[in-house]
């Protein structure tokens, strides 16, 4: 995954299996300057495309086979529409239950729009075995209208603030990728993060690593989203004396990590215990 940031925009390259790279622009779609819609395929909006590549993307000019091939494929490809999905409810009574992209579809930035589908379909067949099913079996007794309305209200409580959390956690990535990955004080803060998680993995795991490889442990999305600001807000103040480009970047060698082992116990360790957060359960 190779990031451009530039703050209102970025472009992203992924790489295919002939070595090839697939690159996409995110940008806004309307706007009168730095939009696609104002890089339509004439001659004012080639123009505004061509200054626009050569003000923000010059370096990657070269490996699009410049400027101008650059310009065609945005001004004649078509754009897309990324988006999120909220549904205050999502069962009607016992008649109809919606999971998956149906009631909490989210942008792709953590790539985790169907897995948290796939996990919709795991807890409901857990809550139709509990209030539908008889020793793992259909059960036509059990099977009413009352039952499947408690089994649909409880796949509810248990999945959707998993599911507004990855929504929520989905936008925020959206923006480290496009404006922070070029600050050097998030650069900074994440290889502080990364020190840490290798030196007490019992106690910290980055959010990403919880995000992509949790599940188990139950270090779901919701609760992820909780540790994460804790564990963001630690590294911020075990950073906080670093002010200037020279000390940001040495964060990682100078981090006092007797204090970063204490904050870690005092205020990480109660909130998993809380949560029943088992960390070793995070396998990458």
């Amino acid at each position: 995954l190779h990031i451009w940031p530039r703050g209102e925009h970025m472009l992203m390259a992924l790489s295919n299996r002939d070595g090839s790279f697939t690159g996409t622009i995110y940008l806004d779609n309307e706007g009168p300057e730095e939009s696609f819609a104002a890089f339509a395929d004439t001659p004012e909006g080639r123009e505004k495309c061509t200054a626009w590549c050569l003000k923000h993307y010059a370096d990657t000019l070269p490996f699009v086979g410049g400027v101008e091939a650059m310009v065609n494929q945005i001004v004649k490809n078509p754009t897309g529409i990324l988006g999120t999905v909220r549904t205050a409810t999502w069962a009607v009574k016992g008649k109809v239950i919606m999971i998956g992209d149906s009631s909490h579809a989210i942008v792709p930035f953590f790539g985790q729009g169907c897995n948290s589908g796939f996990e919709d379909t795991l807890w409901l067949s857990k809550m139709l075995d509990e209030y539908c099913c008889e020793n793992g079996k259909f059960s036509a007794a059990k099977s009413t209208n009352e039952a499947f309305a408690k089994c649909f209200a409880a796949l509810e409580e248990e999945r959707k603030p998993n599911a507004e959390a990855i929504a929520d956690m989905a936008l925020e990535n959206f923006i480290e990728m496009r404006d922070k990955t070029g600050d050097i004080r998030f650069q900074a803060l994440k290889r502080v993060e990364n020190k840490l998680e290798n030196l007490f993995p019992d106690k910290i795991r980055s959010r990403y690593a919880m995000v992509c490889y949790g599940g188990e442990g139950n270090v779901s999305y919701a609760n992820t989203k909780r540790l994460g600001i804790v564990q963001w807000e630690i590294l911020e103040e075990l950073c906080a004396d670093m002010k200037d480009e020279a000390a940001l970047a040495k964060a990682q060698d100078n981090v006092d990590l007797k204090k970063a082992e204490e904050m870690l116990t005092a205020r990480l360790l109660p909130l998993q215990k809380e949560l029943q957060i088992d960390l070793s359960t995070v396998r990458h």
